[in-house]
């Protein structure tokens, strides 16, 4: 954890050194994630199928509220 003398003095550095700062923390951080093991997910390719649930059903809206008493 960063303790609060490190975060002022941060904060009032001027924005060029902020700038560097960042990039070293952001190069740390790639160099770290490129040590790291890669997770590897396999994707199996599938295909859909089409069905039918039978004859189409046409809703009126109208009876449909109706029948909620809304």
């Amino acid at each position: 954890m960063i303790d609060l003398e490190t975060l002022e003095k941060l904060q009032s550095a001027s924005v060029e050194e902020r700038i560097y700062i960042i990039e070293a923390i952001l190069q740390s951080l790639k160099n770290d994630l490129g040590s790291s093991p890669k997770v590897s997910l396999s994707i199996k390719p599938f295909k859909v199928r089409q069905f039918s649930l039978g004859e189409d059903i046409n809703i009126d809206r109208e009876e449909l509220y109706a029948e909620r008493n809304v």
